[in-house]
């Protein structure tokens, strides 16, 4: 009903015969007709969504992954090499340490001591589960930021 602006006829019919369909009616009319049947046809999909929408939300259960500073994550960066098949390349790269949380859902990411930070969303992070390497956020002035970053979380 919703694609084609009325009911499809089914094998049924053609074997017994259509169903008893309204006289012929002028263009006017048949154009009134359809968008008012249209109109109620939405109107009944949008409600049965809607019910359908709140009935699964019950169910859906989405909680992001939180990270603090200091926790070292792969970050996803696929890369796009010239005659090169992308199935056998790496996707994450990493491990990177995670030097601060901006957001809820955004996370400071860092390389190496040097200052070149970056932003990515938690997305496109997930844990690294080896042997964490030495973190250079416990030395030096770096210190009171982390401090006062962990505070904030």
């Amino acid at each position: 009903m919703l694609t084609l602006g009325r009911e499809v006829r089914m094998p049924a019919d053609i074997v017994y015969g259509p169903p008893d369909e309204p006289p012929k009616e002028s263009y006017d009319d048949f154009v009134k007709g359809v968008r008012s049947r249209m109109t109620e046809e939405f109107e009944k999909t949008r409600t049965a969504l809607r019910k359908a929408a709140e009935r699964n939300k019950r169910y859906v259960r989405v909680r992001p992954k939180k990270y603090r500073v200091g926790d070292w994550v792969y970050c996803f960066n696929p890369r796009k090499f010239a005659r090169r098949q992308d199935k056998w390349e790496r996707k994450y790269s990493g491990p990177l340490l995670v030097v601060g949380t901006p957001s809820a859902v955004t996370v400071h990411l860092q390389r190496r001591k040097a200052p070149n930070q970056f932003t990515v969303h938690i997305d496109m992070v997930k844990p690294y589960l080896g042997e964490a390497p030495k973190s250079w956020l416990t030395e030096g002035p770096m210190e009171e930021a982390v401090k006062e970053q962990t505070k904030r979380i």
